[in-house]
C-alpha cells in the first residue's frame, strides 16, 4: 500500500522522520485534528514514523513516537501558526485564507528553513516545538513535497 504525504521529512540515511499533512480548515480544532489523524491511521494511510504533524494556517498539532500507535492519542504539542504566517507573508490580510497549495508551499519553506537551522527557538512556534525534540530530529534532513511512502519505509 502506498500513501502520498503532503510533506515528508527524511533523515540523511533516508529514513522517515516526519509526515506533515496540510489541511487548511478554518475550524481545525484539537478534536477535529484527532479525528482526521485517527481516520488516516485506521485506514492504514501512513506507516509508523517519529513524528506526525497536522497543520492549518491557524494551528498545528504534533504527535510523536509511540503515541502514534494509539488511535485516540491527543497531540503532544499544539502550536499557533500565526507567527509563521506573519513571518513569511507579512503583507497578508489576517482574514484571508490561503488555498491548499499555497499553504503547503509556505509550510514547505518553513520546514526547510528549520532543517537548515535558520530559525531560532526563541519565537513561536519553534519554542513550543523544541521540547518534543522535533527541531533536533530534522536538522540536516530533506524536506519533500507530495512524497510517496511505501510500507517498507521505517
Amino acid at each position: 500500500m502506498t500513501f502520498r504525504a503532503d510533506i515528508l521529512i527524511r533523515g540523511l540515511d533516508s529514513h522517515t522522520i516526519a509526515i506533515i499533512e496540510v489541511k487548511n480548515r478554518q475550524d481545525l480544532s484539537r478534536n477535529i485534528a484527532m479525528i482526521l489523524r485517527r481516520n488516516m491511521m485506521a485506514h492504514g494511510l501512513f506507516p509508523q514514523t517519529l513524528y506526525f504533524v497536522l497543520i492549518s494556517q491557524d494551528i498545528g498539532f504534533l504527535w510523536k513516537g509511540s503515541e502514534q500507535e494509539n488511535l485516540h492519542a491527543p497531540p503532544a504539542v499544539e502550536f499557533s501558526m500565526k507567527q509563521i504566517m506573519d513571518r513569511y507573508l507579512p503583507e497578508m490580510n489576517p482574514e484571508e485564507r490561503l488555498r491548499g497549495a499555497e499553504l503547503e508551499l509556505l509550510v514547505l519553506q518553513w520546514l526547510t528553513d528549520l532543517t537548515w537551522g535558520s530559525q531560532e527557538t526563541i519565537e513561536e512556534p519553534e519554542k513550543s516545538l523544541a521540547p518534543s525534540k522535533f527541531l533536533e530530529a530534522i536538522q540536516g534532513a530533506t524536506v519533500t513535497a507530495e512524497a510517496q511512502l511505501y510500507d517498507r519505509v521505517r
